[in-house]
């Protein structure tokens, strides 16, 4: 057993990473960084901005070995040592993760900033007011830049994995990195499928849901596509998936059956699969939740159907031939029993998937419940981070060595 695994409990070490990732600059460190930046920024003929993100960009987080699992993470979990309103990011979570992973399976999994090219972003501390500062860069600049460039390197790890993905995050916020960069690129490329959290769903989602809708909701491959942040349609949001992927709780536990339920959650997906450009599932969801609805009709055409009015141009047009289709097959197959008969071939639902496979289950962090950061009304686009959607890297001693539906 590795040193890491023995010494103290999984959040305590994490909670000891990120004590040791804040210990300030050394004298002169930051202004070091700062102008080798600039100097470098202007080798290149490019903005301070341009300069880094393009850098960020190319370095190297590429998976030593194919198949390794590779963690996520977003906002943070409580700590009883911390104050009040100061969260234990799950960065530092994420990587005691994967050092006890690696402790068990030696180059089994790995997290972001342990990286090659994560340690080497992280080296430029471009979260420190000192480095943005002496870049000439105002506290909202500097932390867009930080913001941008971390992006940037995130879109590329989450391109270069193959093997599971497991989120340390119970919820996305639809404005993070996790969720408008890592998650689009890794439903297109390991699969939904392949995308695990670690933390079970807050209880207010979860509350009043049939035990079918609290499963469907809880699956990895599902949790992927969905927030539950409301745009706002006074400010549209710039993000490309918030109007796309916003599941209303309210309008969910409204519907009358789980199998109204399990459409309009599918649905979403569906809608998000779209704007990935995964139009195989597109066709697979969609085929689904006119299956669902048009059986919801039949067991009780006196209901009427709660659909949100925001089912896009492409559903209705698919609903309209299938209802069509349907319509023909029940003038010839009037008893539902004899659907069979007719022809029609009910759509397979989406079957469960289990949980992160991992040392530890969902429940890694036992007795946290992990909640998002504090949010404050942005100047576009809806609420925006207090705090920095990525923490300040750990030191280099703290770093370890994945929905089709």
């Amino acid at each position: 057993m590795s040193e890491g695994l023995a010494a103290g409990t999984a959040e305590q070490r994490a909670l000891e990473l990120q004590r040791a990732g804040g210990v300030p600059l050394p004298e002169g460190e930051a202004e070091r960084i700062a102008y080798e930046l600039i100097a470098a920024a202007e080798e290149a003929g490019k903005s301070v901005d341009e300069y880094v993100v393009e850098y960020a960009r190319g370095l190297d987080v590429k998976a030593p070995a194919p198949g390794m699992k590779s963690a996520f993470w977003s906002h943070g979990v409580p700590h009883p040592e911390l104050p009040p309103g100061v969260l234990l990011s799950n960065q530092f979570v994420a990587g005691v993760w994967t050092e006890d992973e690696n402790a068990l399976n030696p180059g089994s999994a790995r997290y972001l900033e342990g990286t090659p090219g994560g340690e080497v972003l992280g080296q430029l501390h471009l979260w420190d007011s000192d480095v943005y500062k002496t870049l000439g860069l105002n506290k909202e600049q500097g932390e867009a830049l930080a913001r941008n460039a971390w992006s940037a390197l995130s879109e590329e790890y989450a391109k270069t994995t193959d093997g599971e993905a497991v989120a340390f995050a119970q919820t996305l916020a639809p404005w993070t990195v996790a969720y408008e960069t890592e998650m689009p690129r890794l439903r297109q490329g390991t699969g939904p499928e392949n995308i695990h959290f670690m933390y079970d769903l807050p209880e207010d989602v979860l509350k009043g849901l049939p035990p079918e809708s609290q499963a469907l909701l809880s699956e990895g491959r599902v949790r992927s596509h969905l927030h539950f942040i409301a745009p706002d349609e006074n400010d549209p949001p710039t993000q490309k998936y918030w109007a796309a992927g916003y599941l209303d709780l309210d309008h969910l536990k409204s519907l009358p059956t789980p199998e109204a339920q399990r459409a309009a959650v599918l649905e979403v997906c569906a809608k998000v699969a779209h704007l990935d450009g995964r139009e195989a599932d597109v066709e697979k969801l969609t085929e689904e939740v006119l299956s669902l609805r048009t059986e919801q009709e039949t067991a009780a055409p006196g209901v009427e159907e709660q659909q949100p009015a925001s089912l896009s141009a492409q559903t209705q047009q698919t609903q309209q031939t299938q209802q069509t289709q349907q319509t023909q097959q029940t003038q010839e197959t009037p008893e539902p029993q004899e659907a069979a008969q007719s022809g029609h071939t009910p759509v397979t639902p989406v079957t469960p998937v289990p949980a992160a496979v991992g040392t530890h289950g969902f429940n890694y962090m036992v007795g946290f419940t992990p909640e998002p950061k504090k949010v404050i009304p942005g100047p576009h686009g809806g609420p925006r981070p207090a705090e920095p959607t990525q923490a300040p890297p750990a030191p280099a001693k703290a770093h370890g060595t994945d929905i089709g539906m």
